[in-house]
């Protein structure tokens, strides 16, 4: 998976994911008049670590190159990389680690 692809699903499925949460437990939180209690789960803006804010990641990468004969070369990052098939192909491979935060721009819940 692509390095981009996994950091936008990744923030999209965190922003749905507090979403719906909310949303399904919006029928049960309650006042004793009936009115909705606020949210229960809010991602606050920011990007303090210590403070519970943004959102962080830290992972491993691969940078790779390869080159298969006769359709020229291609370079891509990657997190996970794995394929099968039965073409010669060279190929070079550098695992890194990379560490880098979100900043969220306004509450979210």
């Amino acid at each position: 998976m692509e390095l981009q692809e996994f950091v936008t699903q990744t923030l999209l499925q965190i922003t749905r994911g507090i979403s719906e949460a909310n949303t399904v437990l919006e029928p049960e939180r309650k006042k004793p008049d009936g009115s909705p209690l606020p949210k229960l789960f809010l991602l606050p803006p920011g990007v303090q670590k210590d403070g519970g804010h943004g959102v962080h990641f830290d992972v491993a990468v691969t940078a790779r190159s390869e080159s298969d004969k006769g359709a020229g070369a291609k370079a891509s990052l990657s997190v996970v990389q794995f394929e099968v098939g039965g073409k010669q192909i060279a190929t070079s491979e550098q695992v890194s680690r990379i560490s880098f935060s979100v900043q969220i721009g306004q509450w979210h819940g």
